[in-house]
Parts: C-alpha cells; structure tokens; sequence
C-alpha cells in the first residue's frame, strides 16, 4: 500500500494517510478516525521532535567577534519496541468491535507493522456494516531509526554570545509533497564571566534553541475520496533549553550538555470528502481529523569533535525519549 511520506532536508521522513487509507479511516465516523489518529500519530510526532531538538553544539566555546561557522548536521534517532504499537481498546470507540469479540488489541502505530491483517466492524448487525482494514505503519515495515539532517550556520557576537541558524526554503520533496525548515538558537558562554574559570581545563555554556518544521501534501490529485481543497499540513516546533561543557585541547576536545526539550505537533487532513462505504455512506465531511501531539523531556548529551584548521567533524550520542546519534562536518574559523 503506498504511503504518502513528506521528505524534508536529507533524510527526515513524516507520514500521513495513504488515499485508500483517508477512504476506510472516515469509514469509521469521525470521531473513531479522530480518537484512532491521535494515537496512531502520537510516536510519529514525538520522534520528529526529539530528532529536531538534537544537533545544536559541538563545543561549549563561543565564536569571536563575526567569525563564522557552516556546515551538515545529520541526526539518527532510534525508536523503541513500545513506540511501535499502541493499545485499541474497543470501550474508547462507538460502534466498534473486533469480528472474534476482543476488546482490546495491540495494533500498528505509524512506526510499526501488524504481524497479520487486523480489522474492525462498525456497527456490528446494523444498517450499513462494515468491516475496516486498520492500516500499518510507514511503508508496511516497522521503523526502528528515524533519520533527519540541515544545513547550519553560526556567528560570534558581542559578550560571549553566539547566534546559530538552520535553514531551508520551501522545496518540492516528492510528487505533491512540499516541506520547509528553519530555527535558531543563542548560545552564551560562562568561562569569561569569572576569571578562575578562565583557568579551568573546560569551558562552560547554556543554549536555548528553536526549530520548525512545515509539511504540506496536495491530495487534490492523488485521493480517491471524492472531494475537493484536500490536503495535508504538518506544523512542528521544537524548543532546547540546555547547558553545555567542553574541554580544551588543541585538537581533540570531548563535550557533553544536560537539558530539557519540549515541542508540539500540528498534522491535519483539510479539505471536504465524500464518504464511500459504511453506515456513514455519502456523508460529507470538512477538515476531518486534526493531530496534535506533544512531548517533553530530559535529555543527555556526550560527544567529542576533531579540528583540522578551519574543518570540524563532531559525532555526539544523546540519551532521550528517542535517543539520536548526532554527526557533523563544519567549515569556518
């Protein structure tokens, strides 16, 4: 079953229904897909924020005046078995059940698969029964990595203080599939403020930084539902507030930061469809399922980054809801 995958920067994937998808999930009413979305996405969502909230530091130094730094920052964070499934408890439903009489069953999230075909019966012995295939995760295989990468920039300012970007314009990711990025991020360093510091063999700092993601996906011409204006929006935004130390070798310096990460998760099915099958046959329906997710955290960095005049390679490991590997290729001074 082809999947609708926004792509955005270099590997970073996001998932939506695909059209056959959209046609059996309104099947169930409304408020079933509404109830089923929220946790059918929630992983998904969860793990497009932790892997944007990573990648902001190398070092805990802060550039000098106007000096510069570019380069590729490339994230991999991992998903564990319990976010690859969620629990369908028929009680939370209307009118649905399971053929066998079950009331509850583990079933796909958007990073999982189901081990067999699994559906559901709305209205059971009523006018317009109907059986509903519920769907698997992204491209029908369990998702064990979620990659992401950008391109970032920083440069020095006044009084230790260091501003970074990350940045992508609006670009055609894949058929109807368009994706943009941007963030930024303040990076002050401790070590000036008092002078034993200056004589530490490490240096101190604290970021705060942002990141936001928008998808957009044009169903107009690939849904089968009937309907016009349909489309699919993501709106993602992260927040890092952290603190930051490093060492001060020449050329070889380890880094580590400790912090806390939060964000929210906006993906809505906009646009009107014309339901097919079911008891709710030729209902029509307008802007009909709305996700939002949101997520918070501690995290823990330890990474190390090597210097060859102006290149830098840095590779970091953090320990979070999703823990992510970190890699990057800078150039500057």
């Amino acid at each position: 079953m082809k999947k609708i995958i926004l792509l955005f920067t270099f590997f970073l994937s996001y998932a939506s229904f695909s059209q056959t998808d959209i046609d059996q999930i309104l099947e169930i009413g409304i408020e079933n897909a509404q109830r089923f979305s929220e946790d059918y996405f929630a992983p998904a969502g969860e793990s497009l924020i932790n892997n944007m909230s990573n990648g902001w530091y190398t070092t805990a130094q802060t550039k000098k005046l106007w000096h510069f730094e570019v380069g590729i920052v490339g994230n991999l964070s991992f998903v564990r078995e319990d976010k690859q499934s969620f629990v369908f408890r028929v009680a939370e439903y209307t009118d649905i059940s399971f053929r066998d009489g079950r009331l509850s069953q583990s079933v796909a999230s958007a990073l999982g698969t189901n081990q067999e075909d699994l559906t559901v019966v709305i209205n059971a012995g009523g006018a317009g029964e109907l059986e509903v295939n519920l769907p698997d995760g992204i491209g029908n295989a369990e998702i064990n990595s979620i990659p992401g990468g950008f391109i970032q920039a920083s440069m020095g300012l006044i009084k230790s203080t260091e501003i970074k970007v990350r940045y992508l314009p609006r670009i055609k990711a894949v058929e109807d599939a368009e994706i943009q990025l941007y963030g930024v991020a303040f990076q002050h360093e401790f070590t000036d403020w008092i002078f034993p510091l200056k004589r530490w063999p490490f240096r101190l700092s604290a970021l705060l930084g942002y990141t936001n993601v928008k998808g957009f996906y044009d169903l107009d011409g690939a849904s089968a539902v009937p309907g016009s204006d349909q489309e699919v929006r993501l709106n993602s935004n992260s927040w890092l507030l952290t603190g930051i130390v490093s060492t001060k070798l020449p050329v070889l310096n380890f880094y580590g930061g400790l912090g806390y990460y939060f964000g929210a998760n906006d993906a809505d099915l906009l646009g009107t469809y014309q339901i097919q099958n079911g008891p709710f046959s030729s209902d029509i329906v307008v802007d009909p399922i709305s996700v939002k997710t949101k997520t918070n955290g501690v995290k823990a960095t330890v990474g190390a980054r090597v210097e060859f005049g102006v290149f830098k390679a840095n590779m970091d490991y953090t320990l979070q809801n999703y823990n992510n590997l970190s890699l990057g290729l800078n150039f500057g001074w």
